[in-house]
């Protein structure tokens, strides 16, 4: 696809395209990840190591103390 062939679009026409780019978008970078977790596991498991990936990003939330919620709520 061209920018000529995106001009040439017309306004319901473009936006339709954007919204199939966009999901298509969304399954290449769900498969991608899925790939790379099925890798990841697989040279753990080859290393004799076990692995537990799960579907949330980042470090747990510490939990508030009761002075920091008091605190808080004034």
């Amino acid at each position: 696809m061209t920018q000529e062939t995106v001009r040439a679009l017309a306004d319901k026409e473009l936006t339709q395209v954007i919204a199939w780019a966009q999901d298509e978008q969304r399954v290449r970078a769900e498969q991608r990840k899925h790939d790379t977790i099925s890798k990841i596991k697989e040279m753990a498991g080859a290393a004799g190591i076990s692995v537990s990936i799960h579907s949330k990003r980042g470090r747990p939330q510490k939990a508030k103390s009761n002075a920091v919620a008091s605190r808080a709520s004034k």
